[in-house]
Protein backbone atom coordinates (compact mmCIF):
# COMPACT_ATOMS: atom_id res chain seq x y z
CA UNK A 1 0.00 0.00 0.00
CA UNK A 2 2.83 2.38 0.91
CA UNK A 3 4.55 1.63 -2.40
CA UNK A 4 1.37 2.47 -4.32
CA UNK A 5 1.12 5.79 -2.49
CA UNK A 6 4.80 6.53 -3.20
CA UNK A 7 4.36 5.75 -6.89
CA UNK A 8 1.38 8.13 -7.07
CA UNK A 9 3.39 10.85 -5.36
CA UNK A 10 6.30 10.35 -7.75
CA UNK A 11 3.92 10.46 -10.70
CA UNK A 12 2.37 13.67 -9.40
CA UNK A 13 5.82 15.20 -8.92
CA UNK A 14 6.81 14.30 -12.47
CA UNK A 15 3.53 15.72 -13.76
CA UNK A 16 4.03 19.03 -11.99
CA UNK A 17 7.62 19.23 -13.25
CA UNK A 18 6.44 18.73 -16.81
CA UNK A 19 3.63 21.23 -16.29
CA UNK A 20 6.21 23.78 -15.15
CA UNK A 21 7.91 23.29 -18.51
CA UNK A 22 4.61 23.65 -20.38
CA UNK A 23 5.07 24.49 -24.02
CA UNK A 24 5.13 26.24 -26.33
CA UNK A 25 7.51 28.07 -24.05
CA UNK A 26 10.08 30.61 -25.19
CA UNK A 27 13.61 30.51 -23.81
CA UNK A 28 15.67 33.70 -24.17
CA UNK A 29 19.44 33.83 -23.79
CA UNK A 30 21.53 34.98 -22.08
CA UNK A 31 18.78 35.89 -19.56
CA UNK A 32 17.52 32.33 -18.93
CA UNK A 33 20.87 30.55 -18.93
CA UNK A 34 21.24 26.80 -19.34
CA UNK A 35 18.79 25.83 -16.57
CA UNK A 36 15.71 25.35 -18.82
CA UNK A 37 17.60 22.83 -20.94
CA UNK A 38 19.05 21.07 -17.90
CA UNK A 39 15.56 20.87 -16.37
CA UNK A 40 14.22 19.32 -19.57
CA UNK A 41 17.00 16.71 -19.66
CA UNK A 42 16.51 15.87 -15.98
CA UNK A 43 12.78 15.25 -16.54
CA UNK A 44 13.52 12.36 -18.94
CA UNK A 45 12.38 8.88 -17.96
CA UNK A 46 12.88 6.80 -21.12
CA UNK A 47 14.69 8.52 -23.98
CA UNK A 48 16.64 11.62 -25.02
CA UNK A 49 17.57 12.49 -28.61
CA UNK A 50 20.09 15.30 -29.18
CA UNK A 51 21.20 16.79 -32.48
CA UNK A 52 23.64 19.70 -32.39
CA UNK A 53 26.17 21.45 -34.61
CA UNK A 54 28.81 22.66 -32.13
CA UNK A 55 29.52 21.44 -28.58
CA UNK A 56 32.50 22.79 -26.64
CA UNK A 57 33.99 21.76 -23.26
CA UNK A 58 32.44 24.86 -21.71
CA UNK A 59 29.17 22.92 -21.69
CA UNK A 60 30.27 19.87 -19.74
CA UNK A 61 27.25 20.50 -17.50
CA UNK A 62 25.10 19.22 -20.35
CA UNK A 63 27.39 16.21 -20.76
CA UNK A 64 27.00 15.43 -17.05
CA UNK A 65 23.20 15.82 -17.20
CA UNK A 66 22.98 13.38 -20.10
CA UNK A 67 25.33 11.00 -18.30
CA UNK A 68 23.13 11.11 -15.21
CA UNK A 69 20.11 10.33 -17.38
CA UNK A 70 21.90 7.35 -18.94
CA UNK A 71 22.90 6.13 -15.46
CA UNK A 72 19.24 6.01 -14.39
CA UNK A 73 18.27 3.92 -17.40
CA UNK A 74 17.32 6.56 -19.98
CA UNK A 75 18.47 5.76 -23.50
CA UNK A 76 20.46 8.79 -24.67
CA UNK A 77 21.55 9.30 -28.27
CA UNK A 78 23.56 12.27 -29.52
CA UNK A 79 24.19 13.12 -33.18
CA UNK A 80 27.07 15.57 -33.63
CA UNK A 81 28.12 17.47 -36.73
CA UNK A 82 31.32 15.84 -37.98
CA UNK A 83 33.12 19.05 -39.05
CA UNK A 84 31.72 22.15 -37.28
CA UNK A 85 33.48 25.52 -36.93
CA UNK A 86 37.12 24.83 -36.17
CA UNK A 87 37.24 21.81 -38.45
CA UNK A 88 36.30 18.81 -36.30
CA UNK A 89 34.10 17.64 -33.47
CA UNK A 90 35.51 18.34 -30.01
CA UNK A 91 37.06 15.03 -28.96
CA UNK A 92 36.90 15.86 -25.25
CA UNK A 93 33.11 16.21 -25.45
CA UNK A 94 32.76 13.18 -27.72
CA UNK A 95 34.74 10.92 -25.40
CA UNK A 96 33.10 12.26 -22.24
CA UNK A 97 29.67 11.42 -23.64
CA UNK A 98 30.73 7.89 -24.56
CA UNK A 99 32.35 7.37 -21.16
CA UNK A 100 29.01 8.19 -19.52
CA UNK A 101 27.03 5.63 -21.47
CA UNK A 102 25.67 7.95 -24.14
CA UNK A 103 25.33 6.61 -27.70
CA UNK A 104 27.18 9.07 -29.92
CA UNK A 105 27.40 9.25 -33.70
CA UNK A 106 28.95 11.74 -36.08
CA UNK A 107 26.91 12.92 -39.05
CA UNK A 108 27.06 10.94 -42.27
CA UNK A 109 29.57 12.58 -44.65
CA UNK A 110 28.11 14.28 -47.73
CA UNK A 111 24.44 13.98 -46.71
CA UNK A 112 24.47 17.68 -45.86
CA UNK A 113 27.13 20.36 -45.91
CA UNK A 114 26.47 20.77 -42.17
CA UNK A 115 23.95 19.34 -39.73
CA UNK A 116 23.27 22.73 -38.19
CA UNK A 117 20.03 21.78 -36.39
CA UNK A 118 19.90 22.32 -32.60
CA UNK A 119 17.24 20.06 -31.11
CA UNK A 120 16.53 17.86 -28.09
CA UNK A 121 13.63 15.41 -27.81
CA UNK A 122 12.68 14.06 -24.37
CA UNK A 123 10.50 10.94 -24.04
CA UNK A 124 8.87 11.76 -27.41
CA UNK A 125 6.85 14.21 -25.30
CA UNK A 126 8.87 17.42 -25.47
CA UNK A 127 11.06 18.95 -28.15
CA UNK A 128 13.60 21.73 -27.69
CA UNK A 129 14.15 23.63 -30.94
CA UNK A 130 16.68 26.43 -30.71
CA UNK A 131 19.13 28.79 -32.33
CA UNK A 132 21.96 27.94 -29.93
CA UNK A 133 24.92 25.62 -30.02
CA UNK A 134 26.10 23.94 -26.83
CA UNK A 135 28.80 26.48 -25.96
CA UNK A 136 29.49 28.81 -23.07
CA UNK A 137 28.70 31.94 -25.05
CA UNK A 138 25.43 30.50 -26.39
CA UNK A 139 23.88 30.47 -22.91
CA UNK A 140 25.95 33.24 -21.33
CA UNK A 141 26.80 35.92 -23.89
CA UNK A 142 24.76 35.54 -27.10
CA UNK A 143 21.26 36.56 -28.06
CA UNK A 144 19.64 33.17 -28.64
CA UNK A 145 16.14 31.73 -28.55
CA UNK A 146 14.58 28.30 -28.15
CA UNK A 147 11.05 26.94 -28.11
CA UNK A 148 9.98 24.00 -25.97
CA UNK A 149 7.25 22.23 -27.93
CA UNK A 150 4.66 19.78 -26.62
CA UNK A 151 2.44 19.33 -29.67
CA UNK A 152 2.53 15.52 -30.18
CA UNK A 153 2.67 15.72 -33.98
CA UNK A 154 5.46 18.32 -33.99
CA UNK A 155 7.50 16.38 -31.43
CA UNK A 156 6.99 13.17 -33.41
CA UNK A 157 8.27 14.89 -36.54
CA UNK A 158 11.47 16.07 -34.83
CA UNK A 159 12.02 12.51 -33.58
CA UNK A 160 11.29 11.02 -37.01
CA UNK A 161 13.88 13.24 -38.70
CA UNK A 162 16.37 12.43 -35.95
CA UNK A 163 15.97 8.72 -36.66
CA UNK A 164 16.55 9.25 -40.39
CA UNK A 165 19.62 11.43 -39.84
CA UNK A 166 20.93 8.97 -37.21
CA UNK A 167 20.86 6.26 -39.90
CA UNK A 168 21.94 8.57 -42.73
CA UNK A 169 18.73 7.93 -44.65
CA UNK A 170 16.82 10.25 -46.95
CA UNK A 171 13.38 11.33 -45.72
CA UNK A 172 10.40 12.84 -47.54
CA UNK A 173 9.38 16.06 -45.79
CA UNK A 174 6.96 17.35 -48.41
CA UNK A 175 4.11 17.41 -45.86
CA UNK A 176 6.04 18.53 -42.81
CA UNK A 177 4.48 20.53 -39.97
CA UNK A 178 7.78 22.21 -39.13
CA UNK A 179 10.26 24.10 -41.30
CA UNK A 180 13.19 22.02 -42.56
CA UNK A 181 16.23 22.54 -44.74
CA UNK A 182 17.74 21.75 -47.12
CA UNK A 183 15.16 23.04 -49.56
CA UNK A 184 15.89 20.57 -52.32
CA UNK A 185 14.48 17.53 -54.09
CA UNK A 186 16.85 14.60 -54.67
CA UNK A 187 15.86 11.29 -56.21
CA UNK A 188 12.25 12.41 -56.19
CA UNK A 189 12.36 13.04 -52.43
CA UNK A 190 11.58 16.53 -51.15
CA UNK A 191 13.97 17.04 -48.23
CA UNK A 192 12.79 20.41 -46.93
CA UNK A 193 10.56 23.45 -47.27
CA UNK A 194 12.58 26.25 -45.65
CA UNK A 195 13.09 28.50 -48.66
CA UNK A 196 9.45 28.32 -49.71
CA UNK A 197 8.16 29.07 -46.19
CA UNK A 198 10.61 31.92 -45.66
CA UNK A 199 9.86 33.61 -49.00
CA UNK A 200 6.13 33.16 -48.48
CA UNK A 201 6.34 34.98 -45.16
CA UNK A 202 8.31 37.87 -46.66
CA UNK A 203 6.11 38.14 -49.73
CA UNK A 204 2.92 37.96 -47.67
CA UNK A 205 3.86 40.76 -45.26
CA UNK A 206 1.55 43.77 -45.30
CA UNK A 207 2.86 46.00 -42.51
CA UNK A 208 6.22 44.99 -41.04
CA UNK A 209 9.00 42.44 -41.16
CA UNK A 210 11.12 42.42 -37.99
CA UNK A 211 14.30 40.34 -38.12
CA UNK A 212 17.03 39.47 -35.64
CA UNK A 213 19.58 37.39 -37.55
CA UNK A 214 23.19 36.35 -37.63
CA UNK A 215 23.27 36.15 -41.43
CA UNK A 216 21.92 38.22 -44.31
CA UNK A 217 23.70 36.52 -47.17
CA UNK A 218 21.13 34.86 -49.42
CA UNK A 219 20.56 36.94 -52.60
CA UNK A 220 16.97 35.78 -53.08
CA UNK A 221 16.03 36.62 -49.49
CA UNK A 222 17.69 40.05 -49.68
CA UNK A 223 15.87 40.72 -52.97
CA UNK A 224 12.53 39.70 -51.43
CA UNK A 225 13.09 42.04 -48.49
CA UNK A 226 13.90 44.88 -50.89
CA UNK A 227 10.67 44.16 -52.78
CA UNK A 228 8.78 44.30 -49.49
CA UNK A 229 10.31 47.71 -48.78
CA UNK A 230 9.32 48.88 -52.27
CA UNK A 231 5.66 48.01 -51.65
CA UNK A 232 5.63 49.93 -48.37
CA UNK A 233 6.38 47.23 -45.81
CA UNK A 234 8.48 48.41 -42.88
CA UNK A 235 11.62 46.29 -42.48
CA UNK A 236 13.64 46.33 -39.27
CA UNK A 237 16.81 44.29 -38.79
CA UNK A 238 19.05 43.67 -35.76
CA UNK A 239 22.39 41.86 -36.02
CA UNK A 240 26.05 41.81 -35.08
CA UNK A 241 28.65 41.86 -37.86
CA UNK A 242 31.53 39.42 -37.34
CA UNK A 243 34.45 41.34 -38.87
CA UNK A 244 35.22 44.58 -40.74
CA UNK A 245 34.70 43.08 -44.21
CA UNK A 246 31.87 40.79 -43.12
CA UNK A 247 29.96 39.40 -46.10
CA UNK A 248 27.82 37.06 -43.99
CA UNK A 249 25.74 39.75 -42.28
CA UNK A 250 27.13 43.21 -42.93
CA UNK A 251 27.00 43.32 -46.74
CA UNK A 252 23.34 42.29 -46.87
CA UNK A 253 22.44 44.54 -43.95
CA UNK A 254 24.03 47.56 -45.60
CA UNK A 255 22.23 46.78 -48.88
CA UNK A 256 18.91 46.68 -47.05
CA UNK A 257 19.75 49.87 -45.19
CA UNK A 258 20.41 51.59 -48.50
CA UNK A 259 17.00 50.37 -49.70
CA UNK A 260 15.23 51.94 -46.73
CA UNK A 261 15.35 49.30 -43.99
CA UNK A 262 15.99 50.34 -40.39
CA UNK A 263 19.14 48.48 -39.35
CA UNK A 264 20.68 48.29 -35.89
CA UNK A 265 24.03 46.74 -34.95
CA UNK A 266 24.00 45.14 -31.50
CA UNK A 267 27.44 44.82 -29.85
CA UNK A 268 26.21 42.98 -26.74
CA UNK A 269 24.73 40.44 -26.58
CA UNK A 270 26.12 39.09 -29.83
CA UNK A 271 23.27 38.19 -32.18
CA UNK A 272 23.41 34.50 -32.99
CA UNK A 273 19.61 34.46 -33.24
CA UNK A 274 17.66 33.49 -36.36
CA UNK A 275 14.20 35.06 -36.03
CA UNK A 276 11.78 36.71 -38.48
CA UNK A 277 8.41 38.15 -37.40
CA UNK A 278 5.75 38.95 -39.97
CA UNK A 279 3.19 41.69 -39.21
CA UNK A 280 3.52 41.10 -35.47
CA UNK A 281 1.51 37.88 -35.80
CA UNK A 282 3.75 35.01 -36.97
CA UNK A 283 7.40 34.26 -36.19
CA UNK A 284 9.90 31.88 -37.80
CA UNK A 285 12.47 30.77 -35.21
CA UNK A 286 15.15 28.11 -35.30
CA UNK A 287 18.59 27.18 -36.62
CA UNK A 288 17.95 28.56 -40.12
CA UNK A 289 20.40 31.24 -41.22
CA UNK A 290 19.59 33.52 -44.15
CA UNK A 291 22.32 32.13 -46.35
CA UNK A 292 22.31 29.96 -49.47
CA UNK A 293 24.24 27.22 -47.70
CA UNK A 294 21.79 27.10 -44.80
CA UNK A 295 18.69 27.10 -47.00
CA UNK A 296 19.91 24.82 -49.78
CA UNK A 297 22.44 22.39 -48.30
CA UNK A 298 22.33 22.16 -44.48
CA UNK A 299 20.07 20.17 -42.20
CA UNK A 300 18.17 22.95 -40.39
CA UNK A 301 15.03 23.12 -38.27
CA UNK A 302 12.76 26.06 -37.49
CA UNK A 303 9.27 26.55 -36.07
CA UNK A 304 6.41 28.81 -37.11
CA UNK A 305 5.04 30.44 -33.95
CA UNK A 306 1.68 32.25 -34.09
CA UNK A 307 0.74 34.98 -31.63
CA UNK A 308 -2.78 33.59 -31.15
CA UNK A 309 -1.46 30.09 -30.32
CA UNK A 310 1.23 31.21 -27.85
CA UNK A 311 0.46 34.78 -26.72
CA UNK A 312 2.83 34.77 -23.73
CA UNK A 313 5.81 33.40 -25.65
CA UNK A 314 5.10 35.70 -28.59
CA UNK A 315 4.85 38.78 -26.39
CA UNK A 316 8.21 38.00 -24.77
CA UNK A 317 9.81 37.46 -28.18
CA UNK A 318 8.55 40.82 -29.49
CA UNK A 319 9.62 42.60 -26.30
CA UNK A 320 13.15 41.19 -26.60
CA UNK A 321 13.41 42.11 -30.27
CA UNK A 322 12.27 45.64 -29.50
CA UNK A 323 14.74 45.97 -26.62
CA UNK A 324 17.61 44.83 -28.83
CA UNK A 325 16.57 47.18 -31.63
CA UNK A 326 16.50 50.15 -29.28
CA UNK A 327 19.89 49.18 -27.79
CA UNK A 328 21.51 48.71 -31.20
CA UNK A 329 23.87 51.13 -32.88
CA UNK A 330 23.00 52.87 -36.12
CA UNK A 331 26.61 52.46 -37.26
CA UNK A 332 28.58 49.26 -37.80
CA UNK A 333 30.72 48.74 -34.64
CA UNK A 334 33.71 47.75 -36.78
CA UNK A 335 33.59 51.25 -38.24
CA UNK A 336 33.55 52.93 -34.81
CA UNK A 337 36.69 54.53 -33.33
CA UNK A 338 38.92 52.82 -30.82
CA UNK A 339 37.55 52.54 -27.28
CA UNK A 340 39.06 55.26 -25.09
CA UNK A 341 41.18 54.35 -22.08
CA UNK A 342 41.63 50.86 -20.65
CA UNK A 343 38.75 48.51 -19.85
CA UNK A 344 38.66 45.42 -17.61
CA UNK A 345 38.57 42.24 -19.67
CA UNK A 346 35.07 41.40 -18.38
CA UNK A 347 33.66 44.37 -20.33
CA UNK A 348 35.03 43.20 -23.68
CA UNK A 349 31.67 41.85 -25.02
CA UNK A 350 30.15 45.32 -24.67
CA UNK A 351 32.73 46.62 -27.16
CA UNK A 352 32.54 43.77 -29.64
CA UNK A 353 33.89 44.80 -33.04
CA UNK A 354 35.99 47.70 -31.76
CA UNK A 355 39.68 48.06 -31.06
CA UNK A 356 40.25 48.30 -27.31
CA UNK A 357 42.88 48.01 -24.59
CA UNK A 358 41.86 45.37 -22.07
CA UNK A 359 43.52 44.54 -18.78
CA UNK A 360 43.53 41.58 -16.41
CA UNK A 361 45.42 38.61 -15.00
CA UNK A 362 46.12 35.59 -17.20
CA UNK A 363 44.50 32.70 -15.33
CA UNK A 364 45.16 29.90 -17.77
CA UNK A 365 47.28 29.22 -20.87
CA UNK A 366 47.06 26.62 -23.64
CA UNK A 367 49.34 25.65 -26.49
CA UNK A 368 47.54 23.43 -28.96
CA UNK A 369 50.41 23.42 -31.44
CA UNK A 370 48.45 25.20 -34.17
CA UNK A 371 47.34 28.03 -31.86
CA UNK A 372 47.96 29.30 -28.32
CA UNK A 373 45.48 30.88 -25.91
CA UNK A 374 45.96 33.18 -22.94
CA UNK A 375 42.74 33.12 -20.89
CA UNK A 376 41.72 35.99 -18.62
CA UNK A 377 39.19 33.81 -16.80
CA UNK A 378 38.81 30.19 -15.83
CA UNK A 379 35.64 29.67 -17.87
CA UNK A 380 35.82 28.37 -21.43
CA UNK A 381 33.84 31.35 -22.74
CA UNK A 382 35.85 34.08 -20.98
CA UNK A 383 37.86 36.51 -23.13
CA UNK A 384 41.06 35.01 -24.50
CA UNK A 385 44.13 36.28 -26.31
CA UNK A 386 45.13 34.30 -29.38
CA UNK A 387 48.55 33.80 -30.98
CA UNK A 388 49.59 31.64 -33.91
CA UNK A 389 52.91 29.74 -34.15
CA UNK A 390 54.37 32.18 -36.67
CA UNK A 391 54.33 34.84 -33.92
CA UNK A 392 55.34 32.78 -30.86
CA UNK A 393 58.91 34.05 -31.00
CA UNK A 394 57.80 37.68 -30.72
CA UNK A 395 56.63 37.25 -27.13
CA UNK A 396 58.24 36.36 -23.80
CA UNK A 397 59.66 32.86 -23.68
CA UNK A 398 58.66 30.18 -23.04
CA UNK A 399 55.42 31.09 -24.76
CA UNK A 400 52.67 31.05 -23.59
CA UNK A 401 53.67 29.68 -20.16
CA UNK A 402 55.65 32.76 -19.16
CA UNK A 403 52.44 34.84 -19.06
CA UNK A 404 50.58 32.62 -16.60
CA UNK A 405 49.55 34.55 -13.46
CA UNK A 406 50.73 37.91 -14.81
CA UNK A 407 48.70 41.08 -15.11
CA UNK A 408 48.76 42.17 -18.74
CA UNK A 409 47.33 44.81 -21.03
CA UNK A 410 46.40 43.74 -24.53
CA UNK A 411 45.34 45.84 -27.50
CA UNK A 412 43.37 44.63 -30.48
CA UNK A 413 39.99 44.21 -32.09
CA UNK A 414 37.44 42.27 -30.02
CA UNK A 415 36.03 39.54 -32.24
CA UNK A 416 34.11 36.28 -31.93
CA UNK A 417 35.30 32.91 -33.17
CA UNK A 418 33.31 29.68 -32.68
CA UNK A 419 31.47 31.29 -29.79
CA UNK A 420 34.52 32.76 -28.03
CA UNK A 421 35.34 36.43 -27.55
CA UNK A 422 38.99 36.96 -28.39
CA UNK A 423 41.75 39.35 -29.41
CA UNK A 424 44.32 38.09 -31.90
CA UNK A 425 47.89 39.14 -31.03
CA UNK A 426 49.76 40.11 -34.17
CA UNK A 427 52.82 41.86 -32.68
CA UNK A 428 54.69 42.16 -29.35
CA UNK A 429 53.37 45.72 -28.99
CA UNK A 430 49.88 44.23 -28.65
CA UNK A 431 50.74 42.62 -25.27
CA UNK A 432 52.28 44.44 -22.30
CA UNK A 433 53.13 42.84 -18.95
CA UNK A 434 52.19 45.20 -16.13
CA UNK A 435 53.42 43.08 -13.22
CA UNK A 436 54.10 39.47 -12.37
CA UNK A 437 51.24 38.78 -9.96
CA UNK A 438 47.63 39.76 -9.28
Amino acid sequence: MLWVVMRRLLFALAFFLLAALAAPRLVVEPEDGVKPLLDLIRSAREEILVKVYLWTPSRMDLVEALGEAAARGVRVRVLLEREPAGGRVDLAVYQALKDRGVEVRLTTPFRFVFVHEKSVVVDRWWAWVGTMNFTGSSFGANREYALILDDPKQVAEVARVFEADWKGERLDLSRSLLVWAPSRTLGGVKEGNAREVLLSLIQGAKKELFLEHQAMADPEVVAALKEALARGVKVRLVGSPAEPGDTYFLAGAEALKAAGAEVRFLPDPYVHAKVLVKDGEVALLGSLNLSANSLNANRELAVLLARKEAPEAFARLLATLEKDFQAGLEENPFALPEVEGVIPWQEAPKHFGRVARVEGVIQRVEDRGTVAFLHFGTGESDLRLVAFPRNYGLFQQPFPQSYLGKRVRAKGRIVLYAGYYEIVLESPEALEVLDGSP
